[in-house]
């Protein structure tokens, strides 16, 4: 009985919102839950007016939030967030999902200060918004990088207690460190116990950390927040090298803008650079996005190897099997390294109408992770091929120069 009256509720207000019947609308949100949000938006401008009005503003909260521009719309009152939470429910996402998507949309709308929202048992999504943070700029900053052991580029962050070098690195969430590294740093511990995910799919502990003020170059970043790791948990023993911290996307985002080039400069400019191209640039949450070839991959400068996912290989899985012999491929990463089933292939990208051809591309046979919707992830191997790259997350852009 309770099942029949679920199912007729069910019907009822399906009917009632038009959901159901908008093909358009689905194949919007389907593309929605891929993370594919440079189709959405392609297809969107193309067919907003098969959308009823109220269809419309539900898709526009993820494109706003994706193209990294909540604030475009307002989108605070309480009707609008129970439509968008029944409107999740009914389209059956799974409930961590449905938190993870509700707080990544509404976390800049509210323009807290800052939104720690409780981490889920099963995803262990970090979805902290650095909103207290304050980068100040004055004028051009042109600060050269340092390779490290492990040829990964590296910046002076320096504090009123010491200097260390982090790792730049846009494919981490959040910035990192260690908690002797912290120490010397003299940041404000806050003993929380959070499961960080790693590419691997494994999880550690980490704490939470207040750095009241430290300087990149000139540039003064106050109150930034990093995730803090024992040092073992940055630590490869196999290679002697360890990790003092990683300076991850909600840094690199407050910059504006940031260029690096060949010859090894990191440069903040005083005023942003123009642009007349569609944006190939957005966020999932705190990782951002690059469209390829139609594709969206992860973008990841602290990766010396591009690796391809599950949906590469289901997409191209006659060629593949077809031209490559299956091994096993190993990734590394916090908490250690971890083999998987997977192929050695070679693949040609379009990039700025320029041909990229890597060999020795990571293809992941499986899902590494349970909510993996990426093609892959892109790292230096690709983005070296050119001697500058400009990252604007105003204008949301990645421009290859």
């Amino acid at each position: 009985m309770k099942k029949a009256l679920f199912v007729l509720f069910f019907v009822l207000s399906l009917n009632t919102l038009g959901l159901a019947q908008n093909l358009v609308f689905n194949q919007l949100f389907a593309l929605v839950e891929q993370k594919n949000f440079f189709k959405t938006k392609e297809i969107y401008e193309l067919k907003k007016k098969d959308l009823s009005a109220r269809d419309q503003q539900l898709i526009e909260v993820f494109i706003d939030n994706a193209f990294n521009h909540p604030e475009s719309r307002t989108r605070e009152s309480a009707n609008f967030f129970r439509r968008i939470t029944i409107f999740l429910i009914r389209y059956s996402l799974h409930y961590t999902e449905q938190k993870r998507i509700i707080a990544a949309s509404f976390s800049n709308i509210k323009k807290q200060k800052m939104l720690p929202v409780p981490l889920s048992q099963h995803s262990n999504t970090c979805l902290l918004r650095e909103k207290r943070m304050k980068c100040r700029i004055i004028y051009k900053n042109c600060i050269k990088m340092e390779k490290d052991k492990a040829g990964l580029n590296n910046l002076k962050i320096t504090s009123e207690k010491d200097t260390i070098n982090f790792i730049f690195d846009t494919g981490a969430n959040f910035s990192t460190t260690t908690l002797s590294t912290a120490k010397r740093l003299n940041m404000n511990i806050i003993p929380v116990d959070i499961e960080v995910s790693t590419i691997t799919g494994e999880t550690v502990q980490a704490q939470l950390a207040v750095c009241p003020m430290m300087y990149l170059g000139k540039i003064e970043i106050k109150n930034s927040i990093f995730l803090v790791l024992d040092d073992k948990g940055l630590s490869f023993p196999q290679i002697d090298y360890q990790i003092y911290g990683i300076l991850g996307f909600p840094v690199i985002e407050a910059l504006r803008e940031i260029q690096i080039g060949r010859d090894g400069y990191f440069v903040v400019p005083k005023e942003e650079t123009e642009i007349t191209s569609q944006s190939n640039m957005a966020m999932n949450g705190l990782t951002p996005l690059i469209y390829i070839d139609g594709m969206h991959f992860t973008f990841d400068t602290g990766a010396d190897q591009t690796i391809l996912y599950n949906m590469y290989y289901k997409e191209n899985k006659e060629e593949i099997e077809g031209s490559y012999k299956s091994e096993k491929v190993s990734l590394a990463g916090a908490g250690g390294a971890k083999e998987f089933d997977g192929y050695i292939i070679s693949k040609d990208f379009h990039v700025m109408d320029k041909t990229i051809s890597l060999t020795d591309i990571q293809l992941l046979k499986d899902k590494i992770k349970e909510d993996e919707t990426v093609y892959g992830n892109i790292g230096q191997d690709l983005i070296k091929q050119f001697p500058k790259m400009t990252l604007n997350f105003d204008r949301m852009f990645i421009r290859f120069d």
